[in-house]
């Protein structure tokens, strides 16, 4: 599936499926701004390919980095406004994908399962100190 949508978001917005994913997280932040540690945290990648993948998206305008003046080792990915019409473009275009890939597939009980599985991994792995699931 991730092929898919990695050709279902190139050929409608110009990214990747990882710049999709790292872009809307930046978008989606306060202020349209994310520490990269915090990038790296939530789509549970490695911190170098965070760094890649943002290198491309400020080559291209999308993000600019951006250091906290309180302590200049801290990092942010911050949306650029051709950042935010990109992240315009790609999230119908995602949406739209996952419905045809993925989505469409399942019934409704199947979906609503998941988003309570999901929903039930989410909360262990917050409130369980040792990062393990808990059932």
């Amino acid at each position: 599936m991730r092929i898919l949508l990695n050709r279902d978001l190139q050929a409608a917005a110009g990214l990747t499926l990882a710049e999709n994913l790292v872009l809307c997280q930046v978008a989606m932040a306060p202020g349209g701004r994310l520490r990269m540690v915090d990038i790296a945290s939530i789509l549970t990648i490695a911190k170098s390919a965070v760094t890649k993948t943002v290198d491309r998206l400020e080559e291209r305008g999308l993000l600019r980095r951006e250091r906290d003046p309180a302590d200049r080792r801290t990092v942010y990915a911050a949306l650029t406004p051709a950042g935010e019409k990109a992240f315009e473009v790609a999230q119908p275009a995602y949406l739209d994908s996952v419905e045809r890939h993925f989505a469409s597939h399942l019934g409704y009980t199947a979906i609503r399962q998941l988003h309570q599985l999901s929903s039930r991994i989410r909360t262990s792995t917050r409130t369980d100190p040792q990062g393990t699931v808990g059932g």
